[in-house]
């Protein structure tokens, strides 16, 4: 992987959590608590299928034939 895509997929990663988390916690300290739960939800859900898409999905992960 070059550097390019390693910085990326940290960024993707910490932004996958840290925005929802701050988003949830922002939201549950004004009152709304199912919101920010489902901002978090969605946050980290969306973080999730980014990173098997971009870069868990295009790898060949089977094994030698027999």
């Amino acid at each position: 992987m070059e550097r390019r895509d390693v910085l990326l997929l940290a960024l993707t990663l910490a932004a996958g959590v840290i925005v929802p988390g701050v988003l949830d916690y922002l939201l549950h300290q004004a009152g709304r608590p199912m919101l920010g739960s489902i901002t978090w939800l969605v946050g980290f859900g969306t973080m999730v299928v980014v990173v098997w898409y971009g870069w868990i999905h295009p790898l060949n992960l089977q094994g030698p034939d027999k």
